[in-house]
């Protein structure tokens, strides 16, 4: 049985278009039907399966897979199975391709999909790529536990977060309902490490925080699931009647820490501040192959044309960065902060039955300007590090259990606890949007305003 491209909407939303998708699942389906006609067989006959398309080379390549295959199944001292065996070769071939594409188990595939929709199970943490916690959700099994804002996780299972990959940290922290991770910590002004096994619990993503500060309103946005867009809007629209339409001075979007998700949703939101235009381009294996995701109609900007600041970090990834570069390339927002991860991979996920996947780069996305993120990243309009912590990191409070913040109010977060004293990222856009008011709206990159000030 083939892997096949997933139906579901999460898949479609993180998913390149749809062309070659039947080439590539006819090079899986004969892929899975010669490795098994090789299994007893190094020297199986050409049967005549092939696909259109394919050429002599790649069945002399399986032809020399199957007597590796069937050398070590036959001789290995320390054989444990075929399956084993088959994953290894799926892991390496997908890992000679890129960074990102890579074979997920039937477990990591359901986290993968729940993460999507809005829950996931997990100790409630938010992690930067070198394991410094940014936040802990409040009563999760890490606030109880006690670990805090600025605590550095060095460990996850006895794996050093030096050996995960920096897109993978927060995946390791997840798991199954009920089963347990280990992690070694130091906490803050605590230098001896500490271990603790913590257990795993379901737990509500929630995507959007908001909070007044003063003049300013601060939109936090920590993951794109299928919720993000319309919990964005309400949060807006809140935002603007707790504090007024007519005292608003400006909006700061947080994507700071935010590894991605879902692309139509990170399209759907660039597309709200901006009203018009291109917002991203997809390249796939043909160069000349490009889709452009672009609002064909003018729209009303959500927040009405006022000054718009957006804080990165190294953090900030993937779909976020679809939004960061989208924003940036119109001048409708100034960007602040450090250099942003550098993903601009789009990957479709191909299912099998059995419940196991494959996350394949299908295309690789490049900014309305023409730049290209994977690898890259996208650099700030100023560069401002947090004060006294590694760039990509911040010193921002969060919402705690009895701390006056955090109360969950329609599918996002007042987060009551943001403290711009004591986030200097943070700091700057505040004082960068009330500079900007006081002078009248000069020197601010925004979409009517043609004359970037970078």
């Amino acid at each position: 049985m083939p892997f096949k491209p997933i139906a579901s909407k999460a898949a479609r939303d993180r998913s390149a278009p749809g062309r070659g998708a039947a080439c590539c699942l006819a090079g899986a389906a004969w892929l899975a039907g010669a490795a098994g006609a090789l299994l007893t067989s190094p020297a199986a006959p050409d049967v005549g399966l092939r696909p259109d398309g394919f050429q002599e080379s790649p069945y002399r390549d399986l032809r020399l897979f199957g007597a590796a295959f069937h050398a070590i199944r036959s001789r290995a001292a320390d054989m444990r199975g075929d399956g084993p065996l088959i994953d290894a070769a799926i892991v390496g071939m997908l890992a000679a391709l890129d960074r990102h594409s890579h074979y997920l188990t039937a477990a990591e595939f359901r986290r993968l999909d729940e993460q999507d929709t809005g829950s996931y199970a997990g100790i409630g943490v938010v992690v930067d790529a070198d394991g410094t916690v940014r936040r802990t959700l409040p009563d999760a099994p890490a606030a109880r536990a006690g670990l805090t804002p600025g605590t550095i996780i060095q460990e996850i299972d006895g794996v050093a977060i030096g050996r995960i990959a920096p897109d993978q940290v927060a995946d390791r922290l997840r798991g199954e309902p009920d089963s347990a991770v280990r992690v070694r910590v130091v906490r803050p002004g605590e230098p001896a490490p500490a271990e603790m096994v913590l257990i795993r619990e379901w737990l509500p993503l929630h995507p959007v925080r908001l909070k007044a500060l003063d003049t300013v309103a601060y939109l936090g946005l920590d993951h794109f699931d299928e919720f993000t867009t319309g919990r964005l809007l309400r949060a807006v629209a809140n935002l603007k009647a707790g504090i007024g339409r007519d005292r608003l001075t400006g909006f700061i979007l947080d994507l700071r820490g935010n590894p991605g998700g879902l692309v139509v949703q990170a399209v759907a939101v660039a597309g709200a501040f901006l009203g018009r235009g291109e917002i991203v381009r997809l390249v796939g294996r043909d160069p000349g192959s490009v889709e452009r995701f672009a609002l064909d109609r003018t729209g009303a900007d959500v927040i009405d044309g006022l000054p718009l600041v957006v804080l990165v970090d190294g953090g900030t990834a993937s779909a976020a960065e679809i939004v960061a570069g989208a924003l940036q390339d119109h001048r409708r927002a100034i960007l602040i902060g450090t250099r942003t991860y550098g993903k601009g991979a789009v990957q479709t996920t191909y299912a099998h039955r059995d419940g196991r996947a494959l996350r394949l780069t299908t295309a690789w996305f490049v900014t309305p300007a023409g730049r290209r993120v994977d690898g890259n990243g996208i650099a700030p309009d100023r560069v401002v590090t947090p004060d006294g912590m590694a760039a990509g990191t911040q010193g921002r409070l969060s919402p705690e259990p009895g701390a006056g913040g955090g109360s969950l109010q329609d599918g996002f977060v007042a987060d009551g606890l943001i403290d711009p004293s004591r986030d200097r990222p943070l700091t700057a856009a505040v004082q960068h949007l009330l500079a900007v008011s006081q002078s009248g709206g000069g020197g601010l990159i925004h979409r009517n305003d043609p004359s970037p000030n970078r």
